[in-house]
Order: C-alpha cells, then structure tokens, then sequence
C-alpha cells in the first residue's frame, strides 16, 4: 500500500546526505526499479545537458528539454517515462543537509524554488549552463574525496550556488532581499516545516501555532505578508496533495487515508476533500486513476 522512498543515494563513508551522479550512472545503476513510482525522500534537481523526455510527477507528465532544470520536492511521486533520449545529472539533497543556519532555512521553504504546493518547477537554464554544469561536476569531484569535518559547508556553500543560480533563471529580479533573514519569513518556513512533520496530527491553525510557541494572529499576519494567503487555505490544500497522492498512488481505502491522516472518522475526510475539490475520494479516484 505504501509507495517505496526514493532515498538518497549518498555515500554513506562521507556522512553527507547529498549526492550527484550523471542520469546515465543512475539508470544503469537502478534499471529495475527506475520506471516504477517512487515517493521522494529529498529533494531533486535534475540538469539536462542534451536530449528530450518525459518524468510522471505527481499525476502530472512534465516534458524535459536540453538546458533545462527540472526541480522535484521532497514528498512528491515520481516515475520515469521511457524511451530515455536524454542526458544530464541529477543532485540530490536533505532539508537537514541545506539548513545549516537561520538563512538557509528560510531560503528554502520561502523561495520560489521550492514551494511546496507550486508543482514541480521546470526552469530554463540556458544563461547560466555552463556555471552550473561545473557546480555539479565540482559536487561530484567533491564527493570522491575522503570525509573531512569541513567537507559538509563545502559541499553546501556549492549547492548554495546552484540554487542561487535557478532561482536568478526563474526570476531576474534583485535577490540580495530574499538572502535577508525576515522574521515573517523564518516563522513561515518553521510553520511548513512542522506542518509536513506532523500532518497525520490533524492539528488547527490554531494548536500548530501553539506547538511552535507562536500567537495565532502572528502566524497569519505572516502567512498573508509572506504567502499571499491564510495558513488554514496553506494546510488545506497541502491536506489535499497528500489525500490525492493516497488515491491515486497508493491506492488506500478512504477509512485508512483518514486514519494515516488524523481524521476522527473517514466521513471527515470525505466532507473535507469533497469541500475543497467538488468530488468525494471515490468520485476523484475513478475520475483521475490511470490504472
């Protein structure tokens, strides 16, 4: 019923979890289990250097183009699509890997890049390809080396720059502001973030706040400076993903999904999902399930 976890395939002598390896390499490596879904442990940044195809993520068929990046968030579900006409790389990272401070952390579940509920992000890296072709191969060069204590803020002072880079190709905008340790924006990353750790606690607004020690009118004047919306609509929705990925993928009966994910009772659930997307689980199932 559960879906495997996409891990990370680090290696494990270097205590890092993060790694990068040529598509190819990783195709090779992992020819039996590639083409079936898998649920991502980490986030996944995929950098195609020559070719065409196609990813299955999150219901959704995504074409991938030469000098494209395509970025994959933690929790999504993925599946490879053949025939494989392309080359590139893939870097694959933890969210305990990236934040090593304050500013890390926000950059990661504030910026563009990665919003959780946005759809994977498939940005054109055309302008700064050659930069980040190097970063990945500098990555991977870094990650033949024996361990060493400050081998973690090399590899993450890299990986900084490749982010920097997709998000400078997503948005040509001025980011030294989104560097900027906001307030707003570090209580809006901490809320998602324990929001994702703790979904199936079917928590309100209101006891979340309480768990992270925060009033809840700070917590929604942040959400509306920061996100543009309440963080009711902003678990609701995040709800509803995780509900669609139960059906569609892992094919759970309704009373189990509203067990995995704190609802009293599985019509709970049903009024709730039927609220939010004009179907009840069922009717969503059979309409959208490919089989």
């Amino acid at each position: 019923m559960k879906i495997p976890l996409e891990p990370v395939i680090h290696r494990p002598s270097n205590r890092l979890y993060l790694n990068c390896e040529n598509l190819d390499s990783v195709l090779e490596l992992r020819q039996d289990l590639i083409f079936a879904f898998r649920e991502h442990s980490v986030f996944s940044i995929y950098l195609v250097t020559e070719g065409e195809g196609f990813l299955d993520v999150d219901f959704n068929s995504i074409e991938i183009l030469s000098k494209e990046v395509l970025i994959l968030f933690k929790n999504q579900v993925v599946g490879w699509k053949e025939p494989i006409k392309y080359k590139g790389k893939m870097l694959l990272f933890t969210d305990d890997f990236f934040c090593i401070d304050e500013m890390h952390f926000q950059f990661l579940y504030t910026s563009i890049l990665f919003k959780q509920l946005g759809g994977s992000k498939r940005i054109d890296v055309s302008y700064h390809f050659e930069e980040l072709v190097f970063l990945f191969d500098i990555i991977k060069k870094e990650l033949t080396k024996p361990y060493y204590p400050k081998q973690r803020y090399v590899l993450n002072n890299y990986l900084f720059n490749v982010l920097i880079f997709l998000e400078q190709s997503l948005n040509q905008t001025e980011i030294e502001e989104k560097l900027t340790v906001s307030h707003e924006k570090l209580l809006v990353s901490k809320f998602k973030d324990y929001v994702n750790k703790n979904l199936n606690k079917r928590y309100s607004v209101k006891m979340y706040a309480e768990e992270l020690n925060l009033g809840l009118r700070t917590v929604e004047y942040a959400f509306q400076k920061i996100e543009k919306t309440t963080p009711y609509k902003w678990i609701s929705n995040r709800m509803v993903m995780e509900i669609i990925r139960y059906l569609l993928y892992k094919d759970a009966p309704v009373n189990v999904i509203s067990y995995q994910l704190g609802f009293k009772e599985s019509n709970h659930l049903s009024t709730f999902f039927k609220r939010h997307t004009g179907l009840t689980p069922l009717e969503y199932k059979n309409k959208y399930s490919k089989g």
